[in-house]
């Protein structure tokens, strides 16, 4: 059951290499240009910013933006937060929990088969937290972990609820097959409408209050975190 649960997810990855590598692509475009955006109006409220730009001087438009970036952080934190996890999201789309067709046809047990999905669930939020950390560690991404303690603790734990429901999403597979032979299969429906669209959607709303307290008040403290 694992070699199989681990050569599905592989699988899933040869199948999607060539879009998983244009996601990135994408990624680091979309973010250099949003990312260099920012910083450009974030510039106009230094009133040194016109004379520097027009003596070229790179030194001092080096250290200006180095002093743009540290005095706004939360901004940069926000915006690689974003970025990084529609990035994971993107991906996590492309490798739905799914049973082989070997596994609707053969006389395996409930038990057996939910087994397999707990395997394929492991393997894949853990394909999702490497690309976490690479992401974090090689791109823009790392703004993403550059926080205080108590909001870092409100993040992960977001993060984690949020890495659950991405790794969700069913994919029926064979399902028309299965409906054939037997007529009184139980559908995923039901959970698969409640963790794509009702718990996702809460999670995307807690994120989305999470930073724009954070944006507001960049001083997190503990209290703010319970």
């Amino acid at each position: 059951m694992k070699k199989l649960a681990f050569y599905r997810l592989m699988l899933s990855l040869r199948r999607n290499i060539l879009l998983f590598l244009f996601y990135m692509v994408c990624y680091l475009v979309l973010s250099i240009v949003v990312i260099n955006h920012v910083t450009y109006w974030l510039a106009f409220d230094y009133p040194d910013f016109i004379s520097i730009v027009r003596t070229g001087d790179r030194s001092l438009l080096q250290d200006l933006v180095f002093q743009i970036i540290i005095e706004n952080q939360t901004v940069y934190h926000c915006l690689s937060a974003l970025f990084t996890l529609a990035l994971i999201w993107l991906f996590s789309l492309r490798l739905p929990l799914q049973l082989p067709g070997a596994l609707y046809v053969c006389p395996a047990g409930k038990a057996d088969k939910l087994h397999y999905l707990r395997l394929y669930l492991a393997g894949k939020i853990t394909l999702l937290v490497l690309l976490l950390l690479i992401i974090t560690y090689t791109g823009w991404g790392g703004f993403f972990f550059y926080l205080q303690p108590p909001a870092l603790v409100v993040q992960i734990s977001l993060t984690a609820f949020l890495f659950l429901a991405f790794s969700l999403n069913p994919d029926p597979g064979n399902r028309k097959e299965a409906l054939k032979k037997c007529p009184d299969i139980v559908t995923e429906r039901s959970s698969k409408t409640f963790v794509s669209v009702y718990w996702s959607g809460l999670l995307i709303l807690e994120n989305t209050i999470f930073y724009s307290i954070l944006y507001v008040k960049p001083d997190f403290s503990w209290p703010d975190t319970l």
